[in-house]
């Protein structure tokens, strides 16, 4: 069963110095697909993670995000699993809130969140598409640099609109660290 065809995810992401990589499981528990670390480990040293592929099985891409060099509001590309442009993602300057505006192939959608960035909506046209949060996994896994996701999709959603959701839940954690490491 191919990661786009669930209606429940959770992510499993495990980031230290050179890496922000993710496990993505099932509702059962079941790794569904990963997504690793692209880029040089020198570059991802100094400048963070910058690009990241999602594979649904061994050597499998379905997705792939890249964080572009830009001044200003963070921009992100999303590709499908050949390199095909997907969406293109962008940082909205906003107060007491967090808000990234994805543009699939003219479809634009919203992810919005609080603040602290534990809880999101993916909303569209239609309504609210997506819900996202972030769950507590426990002090030690904070201290290895763990933090869980859990990820609620309509159902009715096609495969660009999951692929681009499931890419702007990415993006945020590339924008999040990039953050952090301006700020240190």
């Amino acid at each position: 069963m191919t990661l786009f065809a669930h209606d429940a995810l959770i992510f499993q992401q495990t980031k230290n110095f050179s890496k922000n990589d993710f496990a993505i499981y099932d509702e059962a528990g079941q790794q569904v697909a990963h997504v690793e670390t692209g880029g040089s480990t020198l570059g991802r040293m100094f400048a963070g993670s910058r690009k990241l592929t999602v594979f649904d099985g061994p050597e499998n891409p379905v997705l792939k995000v890249e964080d572009t060099m830009t001044f200003g509001r963070d921009r992100l590309e999303l590709f499908d699993g050949q390199g095909n442009p997907l969406a293109s993602l962008v940082k909205r300057i906003t107060f007491f809130k967090t808000r990234l505006t994805i543009d699939l192939q003219g479809e634009e959608l919203d992810l919005i969140g609080d603040i602290w960035g534990f809880d999101f909506q993916v909303t569209g046209a239609a309504g609210v598409l997506a819900s996202v949060s972030r769950e507590w996994s426990g002090v030690g896994n904070a201290f290895l640099g763990k933090s869980t996701y859990a990820l609620r999709l309509a159902a009715e959603l096609t495969v660009p609109q999951r692929q681009a959701i499931i890419g702007g839940i990415i993006a945020l954690d590339l924008i999040r660290e990039k953050q952090q490491r301006n700020r240190n």
